[in-house]
Formats: structure tokens, C-alpha cells, sequence
């Protein structure tokens, strides 16, 4: 075969993959969505309490922090490809299966832990993947896969609403997402099973080397302190940021629900779009750009932190996390490709392992932390709360900056 074709092929192989992971994503993000938007339903037909409501979800965190490391040491031992491919179908049946669920242990069982575990091993896997498939246009790849996963957070209201409409009981929400995602899976597999070139860099990595290429590498450490102090953030946001507004202004629950939701949302999966290919352009010449654009984007989220915390109005609440969006957008844009910047080939799948660890045991304690001085303190300790997230940012901001100005040629990978 010449040369040009085999070039050419090989350009259009990697663009198909990745049309195939943000599909596999959409459903990602969809099926991990389906408690939350379901949750009324579920209450009223298992009569499980808030509280128990809380444990469900407190299990998937933590379990998705235990298994991290284990689902990025996958992702560099054995064929990505086919890991994935596991991953979507195992998590497929298992969103169908939670549709028999019927009360707080089926649902820890079959959502927290089993489908959760499955899941969890998709994600290093995908992204060191696309780090392998795409070098000049890594971090658009990793933005459209981004923007899928945003697409999945706007849609899936809707999808539920449609299927609720339909059949009435939330049962079969989990039997037609579950469904899906199990074709996706056999797509999927039918496809890239078999594909070797695209198996990782097929070396046996032991787990320990792994952990090696990540905690001794302090450019890495650094990349990982700014995505760490992001979910923190978002957490935070997530869970208490429609309440804050509600006790504040006294507006009701769907009034702020939609502000908080769409617009943001709406805002984040925009700019990572855009982001990524404008990384992609200037990095080439600045080879820093992707990690000086996520320095930007946290310090232009300390004075917006302390602006919502503040706030004389719900307008300027809206807006400022429309705002809270864009800074998003503009991070997770560059969240793991500024990561394999410093990190080798053989070793990016462990390394998103280890990162998330952090993050999702680190940002697990958020909901918490602002439920107890809102409880202490009512209004007055959400305003203080949400305005101290900025000095956060700025701490992982000032740690980000010394990779920038002493690490990161130290430690860069041009691959």
C-alpha cells in the first residue's frame, strides 16, 4: 500500500475511534445521570428516606476512588481497545439490570458498586487512547470527547422525559439507556476488537511502575493539584448551589434548577469545544499553551467565586456561574492533555487513574463540608463557603505555575 494511502487511512481511523468514545460517552455521562433526575420516583415507589437516597450515591464516589487505580493500571497493561469495549458492555447490563432494583441495598449493589466498578474502567483507558491516536490535535480530540459528555448532561432530562411519557414507570428508563449502551458496546467491539495497532503501547506494566511515572513525577502532580481543586469546585456547585440561591432570593426549586443547569452547562460545552482547537493551533509554537490556558482559566475563577458568594441579586448569581461554565470549559478542555504533556505514553492510563483518585476522594467531602456551615451558619456560611472556593483556585493556580516556570521542560514528552 503507498505511503500517502496508509497515511490517509490511518487519519480517518482515528477520527472514526473517536466518534465511536464520544458515543460510548454520551452514554457515560447519561446513564451516571439517571439516579439524580429519577430519584423523586424512586422514593415514592421504594420509600427509601433522603438519607439513605445520600448513601447511594456517597458508595458510587467512593468506589469509583478505589477502583481508579486499578482501571488505569488496565489501560496500560493490557489492549485499551478491548478494555473499553469490556467497560461499555459490562456497564450496559448492568444500567439495564438497576431497572429491577427495588431499594437501597439492590441499588448500591447494582448502581454504587457493580455498575460503578465496570464504568470506572473506561475512562483511562479512552482518554490515554486518544493521547496515542491524535498528537497535533490531542487536545481537540479530548475536547469534542468532552463536549460529548456535556451533551449527555443537557439531553438526558429530555430523554427521561420522553420515556417517562411513554411508559410511565422509571424502571424502563434504565431498560432503554441500559439497552443502548449495550449496542453501543457491541458496535464498539465489532469494530476495534481486533484492531492491535490501536491496543496501547503494549507493554506489561506492573502497577507499581505506574504509580512511579505519576507521584514521582512533579509536573504531573502539579498538572493533577488544578483538576483536583476544579471538582472540588464543581462539587460544591452541584450540590448546593441551587439551595444557596433559593434561600437567598426565595425562589423556587424549578425556577433555579433551570438556571443552574442549562445555562452553564450550555456555556461549559461551547468553550471546551472552541478551546480545543485553539489549544491545538498555538501549542505547536508555545509548547506551555495548554497548561498556561488552565492557570487563566482558575484565576479567572477566584473573583467570580467571590462575586456569586456575594451576590445582590439571582441575576448576578446566574451569571456568575455562567461564568463558573466558561472557566470549566477552559480547564477541561486541557484537564489530561496537559497531564501527558509530562507523562509517558505507556504510563497515561494509570496516571488518569491516580489524578481521580484524588479528585474523587477530595472532592467527595465537598457536599459535606458545605452542607455543615450552612447548616451552622445558614446564608451567611454559603456566602463565605462559596467566596473561599476562589483562594482555592488560586492555591492550585500558584502550584500549576511553578511546573509552568520550572518543571515542564524538565519533564515534557513530545509524544
Amino acid at each position: 500500500m503507498p505511503k500517502n494511502t496508509e497515511m490517509t487511512n490511518d487519519s480517518m481511523k482515528k477520527w472514526v475511534t473517536l466518534a465511536a468514545l464520544c458515543l460510548a460517552f454520551f452514554f457515560y455521562m447519561s446513564d451516571r445521570q439517571l439516579f439524580g433526575l429519577l430519584v423523586p420516583l424512586i422514593q415514592d415507589e421504594t420509600g427509601m428516606s433522603k438519607v439513605q437516597i445520600g448513601m447511594i450515591d456517597t458508595a458510587m464516589y467512593w468506589v469509583i476512588a478505589i477502583m481508579m487505580p486499578f482501571s488505569g493500571f488496565a489501560g496500560d497493561r493490557w489492549p485499551r481497545t478491548r478494555v473499553i469495549a469490556c467497560a461499555i458492555l459490562g456497564w450496559g447490563a448492568l444500567t439495564l439490570l438497576t431497572g429491577f432494583a427495588g431499594g437501597l441495598v439492590g441499588f448500591i449493589l447494582l448502581r454504587s458498586v457493580s455498575c460503578t466498578t465496570v464504568q470506572v474502567f473506561y475512562g483511562p483507558s479512552a482518554y490515554a487512547l486518544m493521547a496515542d491516536e491524535h498528537k497535533a490535535t490531542r487536545t481537540t480530540a479530548l475536547s469534542l470527547h468532552q463536549g460529548a459528555m456535556y451533551t449527555g448532561m443537557l439531553v438526558s432530562g429530555a430523554l427521561v422525559a420522553v420515556i417517562l411519557s411513554r411508559f410511565g414507570s422509571w424502571r424502563w428508563v434504565y431498560f432503554l439507556f441500559g439497552g443502548a449502551t449495550i449496542l453501543v458496546g457491541v458496535a464498539f467491539a465489532s469494530v476495534f476488537w481486533r484492531d492491535a495497532r490501536m491496543s496501547g503501547p503494549g507493554a506489561k506494566k506492573s502497577l507499581r511502575q505506574g504509580m512511579k511515572a505519576f507521584f514521582g513525577n512533579p509536573a504531573a502532580l502539579c498538572a493533577g493539584a488544578g483538576y483536583v481543586a476544579l471538582i472540588f469546585c464543581a462539587n460544591a456547585c452541584m450540590s448546593w448551589a441551587p439551595a444557596f440561591i433559593c434561600q437567598k432570593f426565595g425562589l423556587d426549586v424549578g425556577t433555579v434548577g433551570k438556571g443552574v443547569m442549562f445555562g452553564p452547562n450550555l456555556a461549559a460545552m461551547v468553550t471546551v469545544l472552541t478551546a480545543g482547537f485553539v489549544t491545538d493551533f498555538f501549542v505547536r509554537r508555545f509548547p506551555r499553551f495548554r497548561l498556561g490556558v488552565q492557570i487563566f482559566a482558575l484565576l479567572c475563577g477566584v473573583p467570580l467565586f467571590a462575586a456569586f458568594g456575594f451576590a445582590t441579586s439571582a441575576r448576578m448569581m446566574f451569571a456568575m456561574l455562567v461564568g463558573w461554565g466558561i472557566v470549566r470549559g477552559l480547564f477541561q478542555s486541557n484537564t489530561f492533555t496537559s497531564l501527558f504533556d509530562v507523562v509517558p505514553a505507556e504510563s497515561r492510563a494509570s496516571a488518569v487513574g491516580f489524578v481521580n483518585v484524588f479528585a474523587y476522594v477530595i472532592g467527595s467531602f465537598a457536599p459535606v463540608l458545605f452542607g455543615f456551615i450552612s447548616h451552622r451558619w445558614g446564608v451567611r456560611g454559603f456566602e463565605v463557603g462559596f467566596a473561599a472556593l476562589g483562594v482555592l483556585l488560586a492555591a492550585a493556580a500558584a502550584m500549576m505555575s511553578f511546573s509552568y516556570f520550572q518543571l515542564f521542560y524538565k519533564y515534557r514528552v513530545k509524544s
